[in-house]
This record gives C-alpha cells, structure tokens and sequence, in this order.
C-alpha cells in the first residue's frame, strides 16, 4: 500500500477514535455549547497527528490521551474532580471498602495549600501527633504548593513499612514542623459505642461513613434502646465524611419519615435537583447532641444539617471544614475512570454547606495553649522527652504525673498542671487501646453531657 495512503488511513482511524470519545458520548452536548467545541477539537487531532509523524522519539498514544483527559479535568481548577487511572482506580476501591495503605490522613487543597482535614484514629499520622487544620507545605523534600490532589496523594503513599517525611505549618508555631511517618495499612472501623459511667448517656462515634456504617449505626442505636438510653451524643469531630448513601442512611435512624435529609443541586440551569426525604420511621427518638470540629467534613455536614435543620438535635462544638461538593465517578473501561464534580449539597432549610461549613448552636471550642506552652511542647518534642519519660507499660496514674511534673522541672520545662497532665495521658495513649471517650480533658463532650 502506498506510504500516503496508509498515513490517509491512519489519520482516518485516528478521527474516528476522537470523534468516538469527544463528541459520541454526548451528541447533544455541541449543539448545546457556547462556544464552538470542534473547533478545538479539531486542533487536538492536528497536535496528536503532528506528535505522531514529526515527534523525534516515539510517543505512546496511551499517555498521550491519559495526559489530555487530565489536563481537561485540571483546567476546572477543582481539586475533587480528577482522572482516575488504573493506579487511582483501585485506590478509590479500597478507600470506600476501609483498607488502604498510606499514613491515615485525609486532606484537600484550599487557595492552593495541602490542607489535613483529619487524620484517622490510630493511625501513624494521628499517633504522630498531626491535626486538622495542618498545613502540608513538602514531601519527602517536594514542595506541595499547587500540586494536584491526586499527586499529593500518591507522594503519600507507598509500600508498607516504607517512611515518609512531612513538612508541616501549624498555627501558633513560629517555625516549621518535620514528621518522619511509617505507612502502615489503615483499616477504618467507622462506629464505637458505649454507655457514659454513671449517667445513662449513650456515646455513639461515627469515624467515617462507608459500607458498613449503617448497619453499625443500627446495632449501636438499638443496644442504646434496650438499655432504656432516653440522651445519646453523636461525635463527628474528624469525621471526614465518605459516601453519601450512608449519610442518608443514618439520617433515616434518626429523622422522621417523609423529613428532608439532604438536597442537591447541579449547574445552575441545568435542572439537576435532587431532594432525599428519609422514607422510613427512625430508629431512634431519644434526644441527642452532635459534636463537630473542623475536620468534621461532607457526610458529617450532611448528617449534622439534617439534624439541626429537622429540630432533632443540637449541635455542639466549632464550625465544621465546609466541604459540601457532590463527586460522581464514571467508569472509561473496567480499570480507568474519571471523578467529577456534578452538584453541590444544601441542607433542609437551603443552606449552602460548600466553603461555607456547619456552624454549631452551641460554639465550645477546645483549650487553647498560650505561646509560652506552645513554646514548650517545642522543646519537649525536639529533645524527645516524652519517647525517654514513657514506656510501652506506664500507667496514667495520681504517681506519674507527679513523676512527669518533676521530670519536666528538671529539663526547665514550664507548663501548666492540666497541659502537662494532658500531654502524658496523650503519649501514654500511643501504645495501648485509648479510651473511647474522655471526661477529664474532653471539654467539648463534658458541655454536651451537661446540656443534654
């Protein structure tokens, strides 16, 4: 066959290829755009025939098309809507079913930063000592400003046992924060439940909303209904949301039928309006408190609105992160997709919850440290007093402490007697089972045991 037939031939299938995959998926979507898109189009087929016949090595069409689907998805400036390759494809699988390898930590990137939402309980992040709000500015010595979400979080990962290190900016510290982490499989038990000592309060906490929430979310509400439980409090605090079928779920244990939970709503225009209405009796009917703090995100806002807005509950703490953004994933081929953001969420009274957050009835923030404490806890961590003070089998006990404040006075540490105490127990909680709830240093919960 001749050389300018065969090219002919080539750049015919390579059309119908693009034809295919830009304008066959949605044929209406032309007629409809403002602006011309086969112009644009056009020029696509003329770069990828350019790279093909004049490129001086030769161009794998496969990352040429991977590079061109994310570099549409980047152009949103969205930081939830990206393309998910085979490698993301399966990560996006194994964080919905609560296994996943990294050092448990959920971020976002706002105004360009690598914001931590939450770290996950007993996690490697978490034991090390990072907390929402963190702002990550490198990894392993890259720095992350206006990186994609997806890269920050592939940097992240890694093989288990492998170390990674963290820069981290903290308000109230003057200089940066280094962190060296282990990762480590995270496996996401997403409820713990108990009955508070000596006051009949259940203490219902929902870590994340997967698969399984709902069905651990009945279990608990029912065990709190059999031992006659009239007050339960609900703790979402670095709660960083998951899916919402189960936030709706949950919200229908405790809403009653034919309540609105959550709507959501698409381009403005575009009609996309979806109302969900709890379409069963609840569960549970006893009062209730909600405690929120800023690593409370997406499927916490949406249950905390439904109640709040329904004058089911109260809610008690600081205004949650404000992440109210409606992600769907569509599958490209068994192994690679795409997540893009499709709507946005309100609450029942039309609240917008995006950037905005949940602002609470009840505002209780934590303690705050002065900057002398803060200075301290900076010396107390760079000269590894605490790794030398506890051991694997030190007991919070009336005894260490006052061990732990001569211990402190020795090394010209100045703190408080209850900051002290509280950094101890903290440390201490690093190497056993931490307690589920904690009346001693939990102003937050002690307030919401008070008011209910």
């Amino acid at each position: 066959m001749p050389r300018k037939l065969k090219e002919r031939n080539l750049h015919l299938m390579i059309l119908a290829f693009l034809v295919g995959l830009f304008i066959g998926i949605n044929v209406s979507f032309l007629s409809s755009a403002t602006e011309p898109a086969h112009k644009y189009l056009d020029y696509f087929h003329r770069v990828y025939q350019l790279i093909l016949t004049e490129y001086v090595d030769e161009a794998s069409p496969r990352n040429m098309f991977y590079g061109a689907i994310r570099g549409m998805i980047n152009s949103l400036n969205d930081p939830f809507s990206r393309f998910l390759d085979e490698k993301s494809f399966e990560e996006l699988k194994e964080m919905t079913t609560g296994k996943f390898q990294g050092v448990g930590i959920e971020i976002t990137v706002q105004d360009g930063r690598v914001v931590v939402v939450t770290p996950i309980e007993d996690s490697p992040a978490m034991k090390a000592g990072i907390m929402s709000g963190d702002v990550i500015t490198h990894i392993d010595g890259k720095a992350v400003k206006g990186m994609k979400l997806d890269k920050i979080v592939k940097l992240i990962r890694g093989l288990p046992r492998s170390t990674v290190k963290l820069v981290i900016r903290r308000d109230g510290f003057d200089g940066p924060l280094d962190f060296e982490l282990e990762r480590a499989p995270v496996k996401i038990t997403s409820v713990e439940y108990d009955i508070v000592k000596d006051k009949n309060i259940g203490y219902l906490k929902i870590k994340n909303f997967g698969s399984d929430t709902t069905r651990d979310v009945a279990t608990a509400l029912k065990h709190f209904n059999a031992k006659g439980v009239s007050k339960i409090v609900i703790d979402l605090r670095n709660n960083p949301g998951g899916l919402l079928t189960s936030s709706i779920e949950v919200s229908e244990l405790l809403i009653e039928r034919g309540r609105t939970i959550v709507s959501t709503r698409g381009r403005e225009g575009s009609g996309r309006v979806e109302v969900f209405k709890s379409q069963s009796e609840p569960l549970y009917r006893g009062s209730l408190i909600v405690l929120v703090n800023k690593g409370s995100a997406s499927a916490s806002e949406i249950l905390s609105g439904a109640i709040r807005d329904n004058g089911r509950g109260k809610i008690l703490g600081v205004k949650t992160f404000g992440k109210g953004s409606v992600q769907k994933s569509f599958n490209l081929d068994d192994d690679i997709g795409v997540a893009i953001t499709v709507a946005r969420y309100y609450t029942p009274s039309g609240e917008l919850i995006h950037k905005k957050g949940i602002k609470p009835d009840y505002e209780v923030p934590l303690d705050r440290l002065s900057g002398g404490e803060m200075k301290s806890l900076k010396q107390i961590r760079d000269n590894k007093l605490l790794d030398q003070f506890v051991r694997k089998d030190t007991e919070y006990t009336e005894e260490t402490r006052a061990s732990f404040s001569r211990y402190l006075a020795k090394n010209g540490i100045a703190l408080e007697e209850k900051t002290a105490n509280y950094i101890l127990k903290d440390w201490i909680y690093r190497f056993k089972k931490r307690p589920l709830y904690d009346l001693e240093f939990d102003t937050q919960l002690v307030e919401a045991l008070k008011r209910l």
